[in-house]
């Protein structure tokens, strides 16, 4: 039978797993094996080649949802 120290230790790591696998969760599209800006190959798991990039391709897709774009 469990007591409520060890309920509680439970429902903690419960918390904590569901807590680091949101965090873990990519926001904005998938990585396609090209950089999304440039279309450069990229490493596996990459999205862009270079902070430039994922900069430039970040601010289009501001303009482009603040519909500021000319």
């Amino acid at each position: 039978m469990s007591d409520i120290l060890d309920i509680a230790a439970e429902t903690e790591e419960r918390i904590r797993t569901a807590a680091i696998a949101t965090h873990r969760q990519v926001n904005g599209p998938s990585p396609t094996g090209s950089c999304l800006w440039c279309d450069h190959p990229v490493e596996e798991g990459l999205r862009w080649c270079g902070t430039n990039c994922r900069d430039g391709w970040q601010h289009y897709q501001d303009r482009v949802g603040s519909n500021q774009l000319n």
